[in-house]
């Protein structure tokens, strides 16, 4: 039995979590719904898991808001959503999006956040769409993949994935399902230091990184996460926008996210947090859903 706080939020999330089943052009999109448990709820709050993530990821940060109604659904293609007819790219993951948003029928305009790879998908809906009542990007994909600070280990994962398209279909989903692989890149993200954080947050990968509908899903997603970033859509926006960025980021440099966020033309607000990496859901969920409380707070 771990004592771990970030645990010990994503059981508390999950104990009270809904899963739920929204038919969206005639795919099943499933997602969980975490009511609010405060008397006064201040809205709903959308999380868009990252690449070859699930719901999973974001739970922790789930279980440590109490102010807002959170949805979380599992994307086209990963967890136990079902996959488009068509390419996983960044504008049908947008569309995607809208639909979702739609189909949930709420009261009022919710909040939407974008982890990682989702967060390029947030920007892209945002940039064409007033549906929401602020954009929430947490450490955002802010810059091309190759210009990010480990280009040389992206261009080592690039051609890796092209092996894994090349390869008979079993071989490439074998490999690209690996355990060197997924605990390589878990080792590679995690920058805390504590052995029984790294201990479940790889843990966590281990249960959730592979859990894709098939090999086509993983290369036309990977494809789309290094095809665009959030600076592409951000001179668009024109809901509020937080975003929360990480000094010891792997995926975007501070100075590449201050870059985007000069791009803002709306209502911004940059926060950084120190000596954290690309898995702030991970490692500081409770720093993330007290930032995500108090500006829905303030731009209530």
């Amino acid at each position: 039995m771990t004592s771990l706080p970030q645990a010990g939020l994503a059981k508390l999330a999950r104990s009270r979590g809904e899963r739920r089943e929204l038919s969206i052009d005639g795919r099943q999109t499933v997602y969980w719904f975490y009511k609010a448990s405060a008397k006064k709820s201040l809205g709903s709050v959308i999380f868009i898991h990252g690449y070859r993530g699930n719901h999973h990821g974001l739970e922790a940060i789930a279980g440590a808001i109490t102010k807002l109604d959170v949805y979380i659904p599992d994307l086209p293609g990963f967890g136990q959503s079902e996959p488009f007819a068509d390419n996983h790219s960044i504008a049908h993951y947008a569309a995607w999006v809208g639909k979702f948003i739609s189909g949930l029928k709420l009261k009022t305009k919710p909040h939407l956040l974008g982890h990682s790879f989702g967060s390029i998908v947030v920007s892209c809906f945002a940039a064409q769409s007033d549906a929401i009542a602020s954009l929430i990007l947490e450490n955002p994909v802010s810059a091309p993949a190759l210009n990010g600070p480990k280009a040389a280990t992206t261009l080592l994962v690039k051609a890796f994935f092209g092996l894994a398209a090349a390869l008979p279909e079993a071989a490439g989903n074998r490999i690209l399902k690996s355990w060197p692989m997924v605990r390589g890149m878990s080792i590679l993200m995690t920058k805390s230091r504590v052995g029984e954080l790294r201990k479940w947050i790889h843990r966590q990968h281990d249960e959730n990184f592979s859990d894709y509908a098939s090999r086509r899903v993983a290369l036309e997603g990977y494809a789309a996460s290094i095809s665009n970033c959030v600076s592409d859509y951000a001179n668009s926006f024109t809901t509020p926008v937080l975003a929360l960025v990480a000094t010891k980021d792997d995926i975007t440099t501070i100075k590449q996210q201050q870059e985007m966020f000069a791009l803002i033309e709306s209502r911004a607000e940059l926060k950084v947090f120190e000596n954290v990496g690309h898995l702030t859901h991970y490692e500081i969920p409770e720093k993330i859903a007290e930032a995500i409380e108090q500006w829905v707070s303030e731009d209530d």
